[in-house]
């Protein structure tokens, strides 16, 4: 690994999605995570897989990635998904599949005919199966997350409604709590759609989860731009219905090198962490930041084409060597671990065409750390407490070792950088005359780049 960081971490920070129950090799994967220090990975345990055949459960070696992950140190976040084949209700139709339903996400309802049973059937076998799971996995896991994305056609292959995923989602949640009443039950998985969750909360699903998890993509967009009206609308919902301290769970969200080059993923993924950060600092809430995902699916990120981005949003290439982003997360989580955000400074530079740098402050007693970057290249001025500090870029590195504080300027970029010191905040405030000279600095790079950017 390219950073210098190997110190455990704990709750909080940046974890990751990764595939193990798709038949990654386990032992890898773990080996991978425990390097960029995540705290948490997120993957599934198939319904299909632990049940093959009708009515007889077990747990074949794929599903076993939680004694992986826990072994090493890592808390597991469980998918419990998708659907069953065995079952007849679980075999769509080919007009589910052909509008762009998946074969095995046929999601558990009951149409309350009691003269059908085939529904019934399928949702008994289903809270078998998360009863099997919850009950196996008792105490070993932090968290569970009810089906993925049911908002979507893909894995909602025959469009069952929200207050359907709502019924599921209650039997569900009281099967798991008798089983393990401290772990973390999340509904939703919500991908877009703020209508299916404000249709979930009206029936009722507020009172059956202990926390919401929604995703969100940004394409190549950078995270300042929409990342917070993203949380903030998924919030509006809950508020809506009165969950205003309800957590909130990010357990996808991702830059896909077909769309950003490396450098540029490794940045967005920090700086969105810190803006998931501040949402919960605002809010006064507790959540945790997951990445999609560990590594890539089947390509390298050498060899890309838009149809491939599904397969390039890893923080390592597919045989596992490490990407920028890898680095970029160990040390974001080293260096956080055990803090939280205390503040996220904006401040607007030059007096035309502005731009923003910001400073994040993770306080913990004792120590402090910023993390500070900048829309475009900038000397940012900075009153840092009268100590040693210690300044590291984004993959670990160290810019300087030791050095005293006090009045300093930070060369900010759109790559963080972390500064180590004592608990005092950091100035960036400018003066008129900072101003103006930003003003023109900012011109004649400008003028030197063609206005790339500007």
């Amino acid at each position: 690994m390219i950073s210098c960081f190997s110190v455990p971490v704990q709750a909080g920070g940046i974890g990751a999605c990764t595939h193990m129950a798709h038949g990654r090799n386990q032992d890898q994967t773990c080996e991978a995570a425990v390097n960029a220090n995540l705290p948490i990975v997120r993957d599934e345990v198939h319904w299909q897989t632990v049940e093959s055949v009708k009515g007889q459960l077990s747990f074949p070696e794929r599903s076993r990635w939680t004694q992986s992950a826990a072994g090493n140190g890592i808390d597991c976040l469980v998918v419990l998904s998708y659907g069953n084949t065995v079952y007849d209700f679980g075999k769509p139709s080919q007009a589910d599949t052909d509008a762009g339903g998946a074969w095995d996400c046929t999601l558990p309802v009951r149409d309350g005919n009691p003269e059908t049973t085939a529904d019934d059937e399928y949702f008994d076998a289903y809270i078998r199966y998360v009863d099997f799971v919850s009950e196996s996995l008792a105490g070993k896991v932090k968290a569970y997350e009810i089906w993925n994305e049911p908002d979507l056609k893909y894995f909602n292959t025959k469009d069952a409604t929200a207050a359907e995923y709502t019924e599921m989602l209650k039997a569900a949640y009281r099967t798991i709590k008798q089983n393990d009443p401290e772990v973390t039950v999340l509904g939703g998985a919500i991908a877009y759609r703020t209508d299916f969750l404000d249709e979930m909360m009206s029936a009722g699903a507020g009172e059956y989860m202990d926390g919401l998890s929604v995703h969100y993509y940004l394409g190549k967009s950078a995270p300042e731009k929409r990342a917070r009206n993203r949380l903030d609308e998924y919030r509006d919902v809950l508020v809506k219905h009165g969950y205003d301290k309800m957590p909130v769970w990010v357990t996808e969200t991702g830059w896909a090198n077909s769309n950003v080059d490396e450098q540029t993923q490794a940045q967005y993924i920090i700086r969105n962490a810190v803006f998931y950060d501040e949402f919960l600092l605002d809010y006064g809430i507790e959540g945790q930041y997951i990445t999609y995902e560990l590594q890539d699916s089947s390509i390298t990120s050498d060899v890309l084409g838009g149809e491939e981005y599904e397969n390039s949003l890893g923080l390592y290439k597919n045989d596992f060597t490490p990407k920028i982003s890898a680095g970029a997360v160990k040390t974001f989580n080293s260096l956080t671990a055990g803090k939280k955000l205390a503040a996220l400074e904006q401040t607007r530079f030059g007096l035309f065409y502005q731009k923003s740098a910001y400073v994040a402050t993770y306080a913990q007693s004792g120590q402090t750390v910023y993390a500070v970057w900048a829309e475009s290249e900038f000397n940012l001025p900075v009153n840092l407490p009268d100590t040693e500090i210690t300044i590291y870029d984004m993959t670990g590195n160290v810019i300087e070792d030791n050095v005293p504080g006090g009045e300093k300027r930070i060369g900010a970029s759109q790559s963080p950088v972390y500064i180590v010191c004592e608990s005092d905040p950091v100035n960036i405030e400018q003066n008129f005359a900072q101003r103006v000279v930003a003003f023109f600095v900012n011109i004649f790079r400008a003028i030197a780049n063609g206005f790339t950017g500007w």
